[in-house]
């Protein structure tokens, strides 16, 4: 009897310890906001400015324990209100959700016109050296040729923490957070990319901002036509129906190569950076920044090398 009691005693000390030992379970709460409730007029508005009708005001009307969620042409946004400036007429595309406790819970897509060209909002040197300036095109390759050899950076690609943009990058701003950078030189770490020539990237504002882009080294990819847009206060850019010129070896690796952070822009050179995703690379997120150069710096480069190269008595 007594060992039986002690057994018992035993048993219920386990069930006690065990169960304090154990994990609450956390469950998200439950999804109070269904995708129908998201309408334009009621969860947001979308309006022209009176001033200017090429601006264009994205206001959330829900209530601030809601985070509101931008998807639109210039890009992502988190705030509640959202000022869009638009050169270009067309019609574009907004995609308004907000983060419930559930969840994320979007609307449906919502459009709107902009009838005229404003030509001062692509008056920006990030614009002009972009594009060359309004009625110009302009043509950009990755810095790595076919020998391995690239004109200004030390490599095709560099790599950045997820807090840097073209404040620490090209400012040389301190910022807290993730921000780190590995600039690995090609010639020491070819397996970064095969060597070869990856094709042209076009940005055009002839008659709108459009871009082509054509994948040499990328089959899959093929030549892209699509159209962009430059956020010239926040430095990043929007590409649709189109994607940055980048190696086979990372295609896999990004959810939205048109998402992207300007991290540097001159007339001769660029970087954008694109964010890498941990589920699709299996590494932690970062920012792949590509390095480009423009046409016209790559040939005058590749000039100044065959004079030196006579100048040494080679042929």
């Amino acid at each position: 009897m007594k060992r039986s009691i002690y057994w018992c005693i035993v048993l219920c000390w386990s069930c006690l310890f065990w169960a304090a030992c154990t994990p609450e379970k956390y469950e998200l709460g439950a999804i109070d906001v269904e995708a129908a409730d998201i309408k334009q007029g009621t969860s947001y508005t979308i309006e022209h400015d009176a001033a200017n009708p090429n601006i264009i005001h994205l206001t959330s009307l829900m209530e601030s324990r809601y985070t509101p969620l931008w998807q639109h042409p210039q890009g992502r946004s988190q705030e509640k209100k959202v000022t869009l400036n638009m050169a270009f007429p067309g019609t574009y595309e907004v995609v308004f959700g907000v983060q419930t406790r559930g969840g994320i819970v979007y609307g449906d897509t919502a459009r709107f016109e902009v009838e005229n060209f404003y030509a001062g909002f692509v008056d920006n040197a990030l614009w002009t050296f972009l594009s060359g300036g309004v009625d110009q095109e302009k043509i950009w390759y990755l810095d790595l040729d076919a020998q391995g050899s690239s004109a200004y950076f030390l490599g095709p690609m560099y790599f950045y923490g997820t807090a840097d943009s073209w404040a620490t990058v090209t400012e040389g701003e301190t910022v807290e957070g993730d921000s780190w950078n590995w600039k690995p030189e090609y010639k020491s770490n070819t397996w970064l990319m095969a060597a070869g020539d990856y094709g042209t990237m076009t940005f055009s504002l002839k008659g709108g901002a459009n871009v082509v882009v054509d994948h040499k080294m990328l089959a899959n990819r093929g030549v892209q036509r699509g159209t962009y847009m430059l956020d010239t206060e926040n430095y990043t850019m929007r590409m649709n129906g189109a994607m940055p010129l980048h190696n086979r070896e990372r295609d896999t690796h990004v959810v939205d190569w048109g998402d992207i952070r300007i991290m540097s822009l001159t007339e001769d050179y660029m970087q954008l950076g694109v964010l890498r995703d941990k589920a699709l690379s299996g590494e932690d997120p970062a920012y792949l920044v590509y390095n480009y150069v423009s046409k016209a710096y790559y040939e005058n480069a590749l000039q100044a090398q065959r004079n030196a190269s006579v100048r040494r008595g080679n042929p």
